[in-house]
């Protein structure tokens, strides 16, 4: 993939067209002095997913997902308020 150039305008309004094929798409703007912006396109993690991807929580999530599938849920209500009402 070579490197690609264009002059475009900024509107009015401070926006930059990249293009019809771009709609939609989430870009990183990384602004490295005054004058020079780098866009990269991609998929980011917004702030309160983050935990997901620390560590092996992603394993742990999947291994309990795996887990719930393969296992019924029981009715242990009355059970569970026995034992927190004697705690």
């Amino acid at each position: 993939m070579g490197a690609h150039q264009q002059v475009k305008i900024v509107g009015t309004n401070g926006q930059v067209s990249l293009g019809r094929e771009y709609s939609g798409k989430m870009v990183l703007i990384d602004q490295i002095n005054e004058t020079t912006w780098v866009i990269k396109s991609g998929e980011f993690i917004p702030d309160a997913e983050k935990w997901l991807h620390q560590g092996d929580n992603m394993a742990k999530l999947e291994r309990a997902l795996d887990w719930a599938d393969k296992n019924d849920p029981i009715d242990n209500f009355d059970q569970l308020t026995k034992e927190i009402g004697n705690g």
